[in-house]
């Protein structure tokens, strides 16, 4: 039988939580920029997803990974690529922090945002140790609020973003669904913890939703990237997200192969 503590995996979701609504000090406000002789062609935003954090290799201030997606897409397609997305990153600090220093020679910019602004962790933390509990319930209410608020959001990023690169493509990726359900009944796990992945898995495809409505009624592009991870989320023979009892303290974000075969191959089909 597969035997996953509530207690241990809460103190993980519960880093994870805390590392992804930006509470290390730094991390969401200070992009890491890099000079290259070639022009920049190809710039990355967003948040902890973007940064390519849980690739392997991380660096200060912003958990920035070289096997994030914007790396392998970049040298898949021949662009000269500038990443400044940060760990913990909300849409404000987009707005604020990243989109200002995006090179004006840049013709493609991706990123994802959203899981930050609707505090996604602290669902992850409430839901994941008690799915039917007032902590969860309240967790999910706040969370709903939040992502009403999240359309305007974007869209306003949006025209910072196309104000500051009038010429560029503009893609807002999505977030891949962590679990895997009927893997987990089949391996042990308890049914209030599979009804937790489900819970976790709707949350994410509603968030998807209201990205890509988001987007593409900016005049943006959306890039779903859950159709990608489908069969490699936790647990499975192929897992691309990293687990609770894992020992990365990044849990809940992709591997190096989630970036590789999930978020840089969708790319490279829809744009």
């Amino acid at each position: 039988m597969h035997s996953l503590s509530f207690r241990k995996l809460a103190a993980r979701t519960g880093a994870a939580a805390l590392l992804g609504l930006g509470l290390i000090a730094g991390l969401a406000g200070v992009p890491a920029i890099a000079q290259s002789a070639p022009p920049v062609t190809y710039t990355v935003l967003g948040d902890s997803y973007s940064a390519g954090t849980g690739g392997g290799s991380e660096a200060l201030p912003c958990l920035q990974s070289p096997n994030s997606y914007g790396s392998v897409y970049a040298a898949a397609t021949g662009r000269t690529m500038l990443n400044l997305a940060c760990y913990g990153a909300t849409t404000t600090n987009v707005l604020e922090r990243q989109v200002p220093f995006i090179p004006p020679t840049t013709k493609l910019v991706t990123l994802t945002v959203g899981g930050n602004d609707i505090g996604t962790g602290d669902v992850s933390l409430a839901c994941t140790a008690a799915p039917q509990s007032s902590q969860c319930s309240a967790a999910l209410a706040t969370s709903l609020q939040k992502l009403g608020q999240l359309p305007t959001k974007i869209k306003e990023l949006v025209r910072a973003i196309k104000a500051q690169v009038p010429s560029a493509k503009v893609a807002l990726l999505g977030y891949p669904a962590l679990f895997e359900p009927a893997n987990m009944a089949l391996s042990g796990y308890s049914a209030d913890q599979v009804k937790a992945a489900r819970l976790m898995n709707g949350a994410a495809g509603l968030l998807n939703a209201v990205i890509a409505t988001s987007a593409l009624s900016s005049g943006a592009r959306y890039v779903p990237v859950a159709w990608a991870f489908a069969g490699h989320g936790i647990p499975s023979a192929t897992q691309w997200i990293i687990g609770p009892m894992d020992p990365s303290p990044f849990v809940f974000h992709p591997t190096e192969a989630g970036y590789r075969n999930g978020y840089a191959a969708a790319l490279r089909i829809f744009l």
